[in-house]
């Protein structure tokens, strides 16, 4: 039989079948059709119908016994249930239908009964005494000992279960306000408070339908094949899913809302193998008692998909959990692929003194948050994560899992605070790496990873593990305070490498903003001063930064621990083999009034091209640069902190292309930079800096050898012996050719006497003070002098030894210190002075 409910006729009917000892009968009162009869099993009713389908405007009544508990009604028959009017019991029975073939729920369909409901594509419900109450083996002897329903078996053919309307209706005003309409929509399937509302067939679609159980549960399982179980419960059921493999899958689209808010144990559980919300379409729970909530739980065995917003913008297709009294309980998502796009969203709220929802996503393969969606022009709404506090309670925590982590063209996780409550931890773990890039260019907003403090309250902290962690193209990891809370740590652990990297100059930004990792203490804009009703005073302190990985690069990035307020900035703390900043890339500690904040960094190699190492105590134009902020004219240099600490424990520093290390401060005492390397190189045009403009300097310290060529006062010379060595070559002990230096005191040394155990350079350690001058050690040679030749470059000899070297023809280049270079014949090596004191400049 063919139904058209879009026709405007329908042509359906109920028809009994006469499969049941006791069957049903029909009794048409003008609309309603009134269902008698039936077999009774205890307190369960059966009955059994070729047909069951509801025209438009019509009414099903089950006129039942109040003492029974569950009506249980099949279609035996080959039709689909087009169900486009009312539903209706007596009492507080649960009321059951089955009909493999498929069931529709038109824009009018709707439901008055006092218990719950269960619209399923099984071929059988299972009882607890091992009996089937079947759709295709309609054996009537055992049906008389049924007992409590425990099981829908669900073959491979299972028709799918659809629900159409004209989709929900819900609104928000403001950031600072929950969702209205939350719980109170008539239209579509609604149960009575604390009650279950359950979808369990093949394909699942809500094409703008409504299903509401307010405080209750709602389910939608989309199964190929197999047994889904029934566990009893007070609201209902809860449906378990142990053991299947197959699962088919569930589309929400057209503004469609599953929606349990209300007062009582709310739960929400969807699971299939691909699920999608799309145009606004929403799972909903707003916890408005002090009872806790269970939660919302989203199996897909392949994908789950949050995509695009309502019409009007302001609702973001996926999962909304709210908490107006108690706790709502934790968001859980269990996936293979996930994916948020266009402004789709999963979010968490508290409003009161209970903690608002944990978000815990899990996906074994990936996690891709990209893009935004435009409210209008001068808002959007950016596709990604949120949980936060508006009140007392904890925003919840944000725990990723998954073997690849995406963050594209504006997408957020963010974990916040707007008010007294503390923000929750962000936690991503990724097997294989983390990737943030691109931004918003309508809005200026890069993708990122964050914790925030709008308020008197703290941030949570971030930590990121994975092998692998890119930033690029303005990605962002921070914490950040624009109040009086303080902004969280930022942890990042990266075996293989971490790099951020700015390829050039954004011109669709309105700001020179970069990638970065950074903990900011900050006021912002007037703009969100006003929307958030912010201060223009910012007293929290900024967070600290902990790297641990492999390979730390910076190319046109940054990482800063920043306080442009009146609190103090963090610390950042790198442990890597190599650290190598260029193009103006920075590791910054800036404070305006405070003490500035300290830089360590443990690494075998740590080289700076055009880049800057900097811990300093003033509002300086470069401290608001780091933060893409547009630097206040009026406000003049101050700063009565002390600069903060640089310590770097190396093998190799390098410096050059106007790169520099810095400590300063305006009022406070300098900071104090010291080096341990063992072997420092700078060029000409980079400097170390320790100073302060009407306080007392800092001092720099350094323990190893150390090269500047603009501290070198002996003129470096050409050493000719036989047998000769390739030009930019390491000299070889054995060769007759030996590098010697002396103090300036002391007599030269025998011809094969060295100064330490180190064959060719002194190790010094050596204390900086501006007041003084730098003192040389005089170069010593033994041979003929026979060419003045500048050292241009640097090598690592097979022991292990640092020499200066002369640039043979396309053999080597100024960067190329951490290679060795092969050697056959050459004719010279070039010697320098050691300077015994770095200048500070």
């Amino acid at each position: 039989m063919i139904c058209l409910l879009n026709s405007g006729v329908v042509k359906a009917q109920i028809i009994p079948d006469s499969t049941l000892p006791v069957n049903s009968s029909i009794t048409i009162d003008s609309d309603i059709s009134i269902i008698k009869g039936g077999t009774r099993a205890g307190s369960n009713l059966l009955h059994s119908f070729d047909q069951f389908s509801i025209p438009t405007g019509k009414t099903v009544y089950f006129n039942n016994a109040g003492d029974i508990q569950n009506i249980i009604s099949r279609v035996t028959g080959k039709s689909i249930s087009n169900i486009d009017g009312l539903l209706r019991a007596n009492g507080a029975a649960n009321l059951f239908l089955l009909n493999p073939n498929g069931i529709i729920f038109g824009s009018n369909a709707s439901l008055n009964i006092g218990g719950s409901f269960l619209a399923s594509t099984a071929s059988s419900l299972k009882f607890a005494n091992g009996t089937e109450f079947s759709t295709t083996e309609t054996q009537t002897t055992p049906l008389l000992t049924v007992s409590a329903p425990i099981g829908l078996n669900l073959k491979s053919n299972s028709g799918e279960i659809r629900v159409q309307g004209s989709g929900h209706t819900l609104g928000i005003s403001s950031l600072f306000s929950p969702i209205s309409g939350a719980g109170a929509s008539n239209n579509g399937l609604r149960v009575l408070p604390q009650k279950t509302l359950a979808l369990i067939g093949g394909k699942i679609a809500l094409e703008g339908g409504n299903l509401t159980a307010p405080g209750g549960r709602v389910e939608l399982g989309s199964v190929d094949n197999g047994i889904v179980t029934l566990n009893p419960i007070t609201s209902g059921w809860v449906f378990g899913y142990e053991g299947l493999q197959n699962f088919q899958n569930i589309e929400l689209s057209k503004q469609a809302l599953v929606d349990t808010s209300g007062f009582g144990n709310s739960a929400i559980q969807l699971v299939g193998k691909q699920i999608s919300f799309t145009e606004g379409s929403v799972a909903l729970i707003q916890n408005q008692g002090a009872q806790a909530g269970s939660g919302i739980n989203i199996q897909a065995s392949n994908l789950l998909q949050l995509n695009g917003t309502s019409p009007d913008g302001t609702i973001p297709s996926g999962i909304e959990v709210e908490t107006l009294g108690g706790s709502a309980g934790d968001v859980v998502v269990s996936t293979k692929y996930l994916s948020f796009e266009d402004g789709g969203a999963i979010n968490s709220k508290t409003f009161t003194e209970a903690n608002a929802s944990n978000i815990l996503l899990n996906a074994s393969e990936s996690i891709e948050v990209k893009g935004f969606s435009i409210i209008k022009p001068t808002a959007s709404i950016a596709s990604g994560v949120g949980s936060y506090t508006f009140s007392t309670g904890t925003s919840g925590k944000i725990v990723i899992n998954t073997s690849q982590f995406t963050a594209l063209d504006g997408g957020t996780i963010t974990s916040g605070t707007f008010s007294t409550g503390t923000g929750g931890d962000l936690i991503i773990s990724a097997d294989r790496s983390v990737e943030l890039s691109g931004f918003n260019p309508i809005f200026s907003s890069p993708a990122q990873a964050s914790v925030v403090a709008y308020g008197s309250g703290n941030s949570g902290d971030l930590k990121i593990t994975s092998p692998q962690v890119r930033l690029y193209n303005t990605g962002i990891i921070a914490s950040y305070t624009f109040s009086s809370g303080n902004s969280g740590k930022v942890t990042i652990e990266a075996s293989n490498f971490v790099n951020v990297t700015t390829p050039t100059k954004l011109e669709a930004l309105s700001y020179n903003s970069m990638s970065g990792i950074g903990s900011y203490a900050v006021s912002p804009p007037p703009s969100i001063q006003q929307v958030l009703g912010l201060s223009s005073e910012v007293s929290g302190a900024a967070g600290s930064i902990e790297i641990k990985t492999g390979q730390f690069s910076l190319s046109n990035g940054s990482v800063t621990v920043s306080n442009l307020g009146t609190g103090s900035a963090g610390n950042i703390d790198i442990d890597a083999n190599i650290v190598s900043l260029k193009n103006n890339s920075s590791i910054s500690a800036a404070t305006a009034l405070a003490d500035g904040g300290n830089i360590f960094i443990r690494a075998n190699y740590v080289q700076l091209l055009d880049s800057i190492i900097s811990a300093s105590a003033s509002n300086s134009q470069a401290a608001y640069h780091l933060l893409g902020i547009e630097f206040p004219y009026s406000l003049a240099p101050t700063g009565t902190g002390n600069g903060g600490n640089v310590n770097i424990n190396t093998t190799f520093l390098t410096g050059s292309g106007n790169s520099s290390i810095k400590a300063n401060a305006f009022e406070g005492r300098g900071g104090n930079i010291r080096i341990n390397a063992r072997g420092l190189f700078l060029s000409a045009d980079s400097f170390f800096s320790a100073t302060s403009q009407l306080g007392v300097d800092g001092t720099v310290d350094n323990n190893g050898f150390y090269y500047h060529p603009s501290d070198l006062k002996a003129v470096p010379v050409i050493v000719t012996e036989t047998p000769n060595i390739v030009s930019g070559c390491a000299a070889q002990s054995g060769t007759g050719s030996d590098m010697l230096i002396v103090a300036s005191n002391s007599p030269p040394p025998k011809f094969d006497e060295h100064l330490d155990s180190q064959p060719i350079w002194q190790k010094n350690s050596i204390s900086s003070k501006s007041d003084e001058l730098s003192s040389k050690l005089q170069l010593s040679t033994i041979k003929e002098t026979t060419e003045i030749v500048e050292a241009q470059s640097w090598v690592i000899d097979s022991r292990g030894n640092v020499e200066l070297v002369a640039i043979a023809p396309n053999q080597a280049t100024p960067d190329s210190f951490f290679s060795t270079i092969p050697c056959t014949s050459v004719d010279s090596v070039a010697e320098f002075s050691h300077p015994s004191n770095i200048v500070k400049r």
